[in-house]
């Protein structure tokens, strides 16, 4: 192994290596392995947030529809978009599918959300993808799969 040489520091002078630690460098070196600790552990355990369903896995399957307006009332592409919604939804009742459906107002100028919840999971995928072609590209029109009792919330 080979030979390094060393520096004899001047008597008084201490080395950086050997100089006493401050409290506050100690604390910092203590804090960090717990810190990263915490952190890992938190990690691999379940959370809250990452434990639960997929949005779309609900008891029910179900989706909302809203209506909304951007303070001039709701614009009647918005507004058509809504009606022929609702009447398909009203058609496959008709027609005797199992299907609630809810709709309540939730603002001052007309703005409406349409819930509807399905007993038939199938029929609840091909009747949200129908109605998402039936309003796509609309304006003030939002689509969303949730629960029908989470509330209004645009």
């Amino acid at each position: 192994m080979p030979r390094v040489p060393v520096e004899r520091a001047e008597p008084g002078a201490a080395h950086a290596e050997s100089a006493p630690l401050s409290t506050e460098t100690r604390g910092c070196r203590l804090v960090l392995p717990v810190l990263l600790l915490i952190a890992a552990g938190s990690a691999c355990a379940g959370n809250d947030l990452t434990d639960r369903p997929a949005a779309a896995s609900f008891d029910a399957p179900s989706f909302a529809l809203y209506s909304l307006s951007r303070g001039k009332g709701v614009p009647e592409p918005a507004r058509a978009a809504l009606d022929q919604a609702r009447s398909a939804l009203e058609d496959l009742q008709v027609r005797g599918a199992d299907i609630t459906l809810t709709e309540e107002r939730i603002g001052l100028e007309g703005e409406t959300r349409l819930c509807a919840t399905f007993a038939d999971a199938r029929l609840a995928a091909e009747t949200l993808e129908r109605i998402r072609q039936l309003v796509l590209g609309v304006d003030l029109v939002n689509l969303t799969e949730e629960p029908c009792d989470a509330g209004a919330r645009p």
